[in-house]
């Protein structure tokens, strides 16, 4: 597609013979509602696991590029929430919104993976994570069931143990028929040792990259 966005995805479409697929789509959380919902399928911990994604990058975008580089922390994404065309926007937070428009994207089928919801394999504490994608997950099947033609979501599948991903890998698929996932390939465990002998440094971390010999 040209870069001036004098180019018509509409009439690009047309002038195909094959479906187009967009297969890395994103969609964008709306905080209040989800949130509601977490609230009745999950109770309070999947909310508590859902609001600390959104606090941890709201923490770091107030940050300035000193106290950014004192702690390590990478630049949290900005461009992707634009505020000057609220109707692209909305599309991005409304599933409704972006099936009517798909005819204008030049699209034929959407998968669509999550924003905040992509940190959710990583929340630390096992009980609040497991409550938390099994509550999101439930939550997407139902926003965009009416959907399914056009637009499917990824499922979150969390990663720390093969009990829990599989529970919740059954469930996404069986239970409620979603038909993509999005799992964590990296785990962040603690270093034993560390975490025994020195409380200065608990928070001390090895990275678990997931294959033959994992933990």
């Amino acid at each position: 597609m040209s870069g001036n966005h004098h180019a018509d995805p509409k009439a690009i479409r047309a002038k195909l013979n094959h479906p187009v697929i967009d297969s890395d789509g994103h969609w964008v959380e709306y905080s209040p509602v989800i949130q509601d919902y977490l609230k009745k399928v999950g109770g309070t911990r999947a909310v508590e696991g859902f609001a600390s994604r959104d606090d941890v990058v709201g923490r770091i975008l107030s940050m300035t590029l000193e106290q950014r580089r004192d702690e390590r922390r990478a630049q949290q994404s900005w461009w992707a929430f634009p505020t000057k065309n609220t109707r692209d926007r909305a599309i991005a937070m409304i599933p409704r919104l972006l099936h009517e428009r798909m005819e204008e994207l030049g699209l034929d089928f959407s998968v669509l993976y999550p924003t905040s919801g992509l940190g959710l394999y990583a929340i630390a504490n096992d009980e609040i994570r497991q409550a938390t994608c099994r509550a999101f997950n439930s939550y997407i099947a139902d926003i965009f069931r009416e959907y399914a033609d056009r637009l499917t979501p990824a499922a979150v599948i969390p990663m720390n143990t093969p009990q829990e991903a599989i529970a919740e890998l059954d469930h996404a698929v069986k239970v409620l028929g979603l038909k993509v996932i999005v799992m964590g390939s990296i785990i962040r465990r603690p270093i034993a040792s560390l975490a025994r002998n020195c409380e200065r440094i608990r928070g001390a971390a090895w990275y678990d990259v997931l294959g033959i010999d994992s933990d």
